[in-house]
């Protein structure tokens, strides 16, 4: 084993854990002698930590499990001396470093695949190793047996059915927390490629913008009487066209970069709406907002367009929630009329002013304004919104506000076309 930081950790959080639940115990005699469950807790944790030796983790809870025992009944036990009981519960260490070498003669780890042979092999490593505990004990203190071995046996029965459901248990749910942190990343990465592609959308109709103005600076430079003008034109054509070249590069770049994103993967309108809801759920809480989010599909359908129609709905949403001052409601519904799909985004936010709706998808107007900063917004949101709408989906988007409910609606419309085919 490396002894990084994390190893180091490992070691000492599997340590606690094994010596408290060193304390949850049956006494089937007299005296010092227990089964607890540290043995559960110290199978589970070699199972998990398999980067930690064996004995190397026998050995330290060898150590510590009759030391705090010790310590416990001292704090309890003013009467009895520290080294007294200390020594008393020292045999258990014999237990630990038993079970460790049997643990590991056996490879207990590699028989997960069959449950019954991993338990069975649990089973007499745990009861040997207490029977080797106990004839200590009858050796050094005289301790009576009695019946007391058929009760470890029993005990290490169902010790080592508790110790299996413990595992599968522990395991289900870290498999969980580890599917959730998957999908979490998968949401995040889904939501920048969304952005990142109408990025590239732009980028792309800013490259004709250049192309046109470095096609007007030319023939301007060849109207021009000869002189520094003319010469000046040009140069202005010729920077135009550099910068023209740099956007090429960086489209062929990004393009390069996300072309294993392009492998005709699909999503449906259901699996869009629920990535988002969860998405924005949390983005609500963390801005502590009670909002109540609805999201409605009335016609499912697959589409391989799915980045350009979350970046699309992310935008609109994100401005609904921003519109909402402390609770509120989003509805967000998709459904098929025809040849066209419609989407529609509404919430019951601030509202906006029936003499702005005209302006908003204008670039660069904003209603924004950030009291702390003084900034504005830069106002490009529902303009690029309109672009892909329009240019990309050949559709068409409308805004309207119901003032006295208070309720602002974003409505898309888009050839079905444009999309993809009906799910199942």
């Amino acid at each position: 084993m490396e002894w990084n930081r994390k190893n180091i950790e490992n070691l000492l959080l599997v340590t606690m854990i094994i010596t408290f639940s060193g304390q949850i115990y049956l006494s089937p005699l007299p005296g010092m002698f227990r089964l607890s469950m540290a043995v559960a807790a110290l199978t589970v944790t070699l199972i998990h930590f398999q980067k930690l030796p064996v004995m190397l983790v026998c050995g330290t809870v060898a150590f510590t499990i009759p030391l705090f025992r010790a310590l416990v009944d001292y704090m309890s036990l003013s009467s009895v001396g520290f080294t007294n009981l200390f020594l008393g519960y020292l045999p258990v260490a014999f237990y630990y470093f038993s079970y460790g070498t049997l643990f590991e003669f056996l490879q207990i780890r590699k028989k997960l695949q069959s449950p019954m042979l991993f338990m069975f092999s649990l089973w007499f490593v745990d009861s040997f190793s207490n029977i080797m505990e106990l004839s200590l004990r009858q050796l050094l203190d005289r301790t009576e047996i009695g019946d007391a071995i058929l009760q470890i046996i029993l005990m290490g029965m169902i010790r080592t059915v508790l110790t299996y459901f413990l595992y599968n248990t522990t395991l289900y749910y870290i498999e969980r927390y580890d599917r959730s942190v998957k999908e979490k990343k998968y949401r995040e990465t889904l939501l920048f490629l969304s952005g990142l592609k109408s990025e590239l959308f732009f980028i792309r109709k800013s490259i004709a913008d250049i192309e046109e103005a470095m096609k007007e600076s030319y023939g301007l430079y060849r109207q021009l009487a000869p002189g520094p003008f003319k010469e000046q034109a040009l140069s202005v054509a010729k920077n135009i066209h550099e910068i023209k070249k740099d956007y090429v590069r960086v489209v062929e770049g990004m393009e390069n970069a996300l072309a294993k994103e392009e492998d005709y993967s699909m999503m449906s309108i259901r699996e869009l709406f629920d990535l988002l809801k969860e998405n924005y759920i949390t983005l609500a809480n963390s801005r502590k907002l009670d909002v109540r989010f609805s999201f409605q599909c009335r016609n499912n359908i697959m589409t391989s367009e799915y980045y350009p129609l979350i970046s699309i709905l992310n935008n609109l949403i994100i401005n609904s929630l921003e519109a909402i001052q402390q609770e509120g409601s989003i509805v967000v519904k998709a459904f098929m009329d025809k040849e066209y799909y419609h989407f529609q985004v509404m919430d019951n936010g601030k509202g906006i002013d029936p003499k702005d709706l005209e302006l908003l998808f204008l670039p660069g107007y904003s209603t924004k304004y950030d009291e702390v900063t003084g900034k504005m917004s830069t106002g490009i949101g529902l303009s690029h919104v309109k672009e892909i709408v329009e240019n990309h989906f050949s559709g068409s988007i409308q805004v309207d506000s119901i003032q006295e409910s208070r309720w602002t609606r974003f409505s898309l419309q888009m050839p079905v076309s444009r999309l993809w085919e009906e799910a199942s």
